[in-house]
C-alpha cells in the first residue's frame, strides 16, 4: 500500500507540473505573439535613446576637452608673460605646442578689445577685431570661461585659412519632404568651441579661444559608430548611424548613399526640423533616412545663448529589430516545446533530491541567524547537494571563529585605549611634577653661569643648562601630547595660513640653503580651522623637511581642491634623505624620532597627527631613501 501511495503522489506531482507547463505555455504563446512586437519595438526605442545619451556624452566630452585646454593655457605663466610683454613669438610657440594633442582647427589669443594677437593656424593674419563673436563677447562681458557649440561665419573662417573655409563649404542636395532653403550651398561652419580669460597679477589682460570645425569632419560620427554600433551590418548595410546637422543640413554623417558616399548636403524632413529645431523637443520615432528606415532619435544642439544651431542624430536600422522579432518568435516556440519535455524528466529528480535538502538549508539558516552555530546539515549523497552541505557547515564554523576573533580583537582594542588614556594622564602628571624643579635647576644654573663664566666650570654649567633645556622641551611636548586643547575654529583659507607661516619660516636659519616653492591653487574654499594649531602643523612639517636636507634642497608646498571628494589636499614634498620603510610605520608614534640624540623629542609628528585628526582630516606619508619625503594632508570642506 505504501508503494502504491508513493507512486500515486509522484504521478499526481508530475501531472500537476506538466499541466502547469502546458497551460502556461499555451497562454504564453497566445499572449507572446501579441506583446512580442510591442516589446521589441520598445527595446528599439530604449536602445536608440540610450545611444543618443552616449552620443551626447561623447559630444559634450569633446567640448569639455577644448575647455580644459583653453583654461590650462590661460593659466600658463608663459602665456601671461607673452601677453604682458607682447611677445607674439612666444605666444605662437605655446599655442602650436599645446595644440599637438587635440589638433584644433582654431586656437587664437586676443587682447582686451577682442583684437587677435596671434593665430596658431594663420599666423600672418593678426590684429582683426573678433569681439562680435558670441564666445569672445561673453568672456569680455563676464571675464569667465565658456564652452559649447557655435556657428562660425564664412569671413571668420577665411581669416583662419582658405582650407578651413573650403572644408566648411557644402553644396545643398535637395531632399524630399525637406524645407526649402534660400541658398543652394552652406558656407558657415558648425564648431565646438571654448574661450577662457587670461589674467596677469589678477588683472584681465586677454582671451584664449579654440574651436574644432565639424563640417566634413567625420571623426565624431565615426567614434559614435565604432563605440556604440561597432562594425555590425544587416544585409551589408551599417546597423547604426550618427549625423550632425547645421540647421537642417547634414554636415557630418556616416549615413551612406546608394553609391557608397556619405550623404553630406542632404536635409532632414521638415516635420523633424519643426519639432526638434524650432520647438526644441527630442524626436524619437521611425524615420526614412536617405535610403532605409531607421529607429531614429534627433536632439537639438544649442549655443551658449541657448539658441538652436544644429541637430544631433543617431539611428538603428529597423531591419535589425525585424530580424530580432522573427528569431525571438522562433526561439520562443522551440523553448516552449523543450520546456514541456524537460519538465516531465526533471520533476521527479527535483522533488526527491533538491527540494528536501533546500528546506533543510533554509531551516538551518534561520537557526544560525538566531545565533545557534551548533546547527549542522548532513546529506548522505555524493552529489552537489552534499558538497553544498559541506560548504555550508564550513561557513558556519568560519562565521563562529570570526565572531570569536572579533570579540577578542574588540576587547584588546578597548584595553589598548584604556592604556593609552592612562599613559596620557601619567605623562601629563609627570610633566607637571618635573616642570617646576627643572625651572629651578635652569634658573640657578644660569645664575651660576653668570658668576662663573670665566671659571673652569663654564663648560660643565653649559652642559647642565643645555640638558635642562632639552628636558623642558621634552616636557612641553609631553604636555602638548597629553592635554585635550579645545579647538577654536574660525572660517579661514589654508593658502593664507600657509603664506603667513612661511613669511616667518623663510627667515629661519634652517632654511638658508633651502628653496621653498609654493604651488597654491586659486580655487581653495574657506573652511573652519583652528588657525594657531594649523600654523603649528605647517611649522612642524616644514622644519622636519629642513632637518632632512642638511646640505640644502627644495621644499614644495602645494594645495589643491578635489571636487569629487569635496576635500582640500595639502602636500609637503622635500628632496631630503628620506625615511626607511621600517620607520614609516612608526613616525607618528609618541617619542619615536629618527633624529640624533638631543635634536628631537619624538612628539612633533604625534601632536601634528592629533591636530589633523581633530579637524576630521587625515595625513599619510610616502618616502624614498635618497630621494625625499611627501606628507599628504586632506581636510573635508563640510
Amino acid at each position: 500500500m505504501k508503494k502504491i501511495a508513493k507512486i500515486n503522489i509522484r504521478i499526481k506531482l508530475i501531472a500537476s507540473l506538466l499541466s502547469v507547463v502546458l497551460i502556461t505555455g499555451i497562454s504564453s504563446i497566445i499572449i507572446g505573439f501579441i506583446i512580442i512586437n510591442k516589446n521589441i519595438l520598445s527595446q528599439a526605442y530604449d536602445s536608440v535613446q540610450s545611444d543618443m545619451e552616449t552620443a551626447q556624452y561623447i559630444y559634450n566630452e569633446k567640448v569639455y576637452n577644448i575647455h580644459l585646454l583653453t583654461k590650462h593655457l590661460a593659466a600658463r605663466s608663459s602665456i601671461r608673460l607673452g601677453i604682458r610683454y607682447n611677445d607674439r613669438k612666444l605666444l605662437l610657440e605655446q599655442l602650436i605646442e599645446a595644440n599637438e594633442g587635440l589638433d584644433l582647427d582654431i586656437l587664437n589669443i586676443t587682447d582686451l578689445k577682442g583684437n587677435v594677437l596671434v593665430r596658431s593656424r594663420n599666423e600672418v593674419f593678426t590684429g582683426d577685431d573678433v569681439s562680435s563673436e558670441t564666445f569672445i563677447k561673453y568672456v569680455l562681458k563676464y571675464q569667465k570661461s565658456c564652452f559649447g557649440t557655435d556657428v562660425i561665419e564664412y569671413d571668420l573662417l577665411l581669416r583662419e585659412g582658405n582650407d578651413l573655409a573650403e572644408q566648411a563649404f557644402i553644396a545643398v542636395n535637395p531632399t524630399q519632404m525637406a524645407r526649402k532653403r534660400e541658398k543652394n550651398f552652406e558656407d558657415r561652419g558648425l564648431a565646438i568651441k571654448a574661450a577662457s580669460p587670461i589674467f596677469y597679477n589678477n588683472k584681465f589682460v586677454g582671451i584664449i579661444y579654440g574651436a574644432k570645425l565639424l563640417n566634413n569632419n567625420f571623426e565624431f560620427v565615426d567614434n559614435i559608430k565604432d563605440l556604440v554600433f561597432k562594425d555590425e551590418k544587416i544585409d551589408g548595410i551599417e546597423a547604426g548611424s550618427a549625423t550632425l546637422f547645421l540647421d537642417d543640413l547634414r554636415i557630418s554623417t556616416n549615413v551612406k548613399r546608394q553609391d557608397g558616399t556619405r550623404a553630406i548636403g542632404t536635409q532632414v524632413s521638415e516635420d523633424v526640423y519643426e519639432k526638434v529645431f524650432k520647438q526644441g523637443k527630442m524626436w524619437l520615432d521611425k524615420a526614412f533616412v536617405v535610403n532605409n528606415w531607421f529607429i531614429s532619435a534627433y536632439s537639438p544642439i544649442y549655443n551658449i545663448e541657448n539658441q538652436p544651431v544644429g541637430i544631433l542624430y543617431v539611428g538603428i536600422l529597423e531591419a535589425k529589430f525585424d530580424r530580432i522579432k522573427r528569431n525571438t518568435t522562433m526561439y520562443f516556440l522551440v523553448m516552449m516545446f523543450i520546456t514541456a519535455v524537460i519538465a516531465v524528466l526533471l520533476s521527479v529528480y527535483l522533488i526527491k533530491h533538491i527540494l528536501n535538502p533546500i528546506n533543510s538549508l533554509v531551516a538551518a539558516s534561520k537557526e544560525i541567524a538566531e545565533g545557534n552555530y551548533s546547527k549542522k546539515i548532513y546529506i548522505n549523497t555524493q552529489d552537489e547537494m552534499a558538497y553544498l552541505s559541506s560548504a555550508f557547515n564550513k561557513m558556519v564554523d568560519a562565521i563562529y571563529e570570526r565572531d570569536q576573533q572579533l570579540k577578542e580583537h574588540t576587547l584588546k582594542q578597548l584595553a589598548q585605549s584604556e592604556k593609552l588614556a592612562s599613559l596620557g594622564r601619567l605623562a601629563s602628571g609627570i610633566a607637571h611634577e618635573l616642570n617646576n624643579p627643572l625651572t629651578g635647576v635652569l634658573t640657578y644654573s644660569s645664575m651660576l653661569m653668570e658668576d662663573l663664566k670665566e671659571s673652569e666650570y663654564k663648560d660643565d654649567l653649559n652642559v647642565i643648562i643645555n640638558e635642562t633645556m632639552r628636558c623642558r622641551k621634552i616636557i612641553t611636548g609631553m604636555l602638548d601630547f597629553a592635554r585635550e586643547t579645545k579647538l577654536e575654529k574660525h572660517p579661514a583659507n589654508i593658502n593664507q595660513i600657509i603664506n603667513d607661516t612661511l613669511i616667518i619660516l623663510e627667515k629661519h636659519v634652517a632654511f638658508h640653503d633651502i628653496m621653498i616653492k609654493e604651488q597654491l591653487s586659486d580655487d581653495i574654499p574657506d573652511i573652519n580651522l583652528d588657525i594657531n594649531q594649523i600654523k603649528s602643523v605647517i611649522n612642524n612639517l616644514a622644519l622636519n623637511a629642513a632637518d632632512a636636507m642638511p646640505d640644502g634642497g627644495e621644499l614644495i608646498i602645494s594645495t589643491t581642491y578635489n571636487s569629487e571628494t569635496n576635500k582640500i589636499v595639502v602636500q609637503f614634498s622635500d628632496t631630503g634623505t628620506g625615511i626607511s620603510e621600517e620607520d614609516l610605520n612608526k613616525i607618528f608614534d609618541p617619542f619615536f624620532t629618527t633624529k640624533e640624540t638631543g635634536h628631537g623629542t619624538g612628539l612633533g609628528l604625534s601632536v601634528t597627527y592629533g591636530i589633523i585628526e581633530r579637524h576630521n582630516g587625515s595625513i599619510e606619508v610616502k618616502s624614498v631613501i635618497g630621494e625625499g619625503t611627501c606628507f599628504r594632508i586632506e581636510f573635508p570642506v563640510n
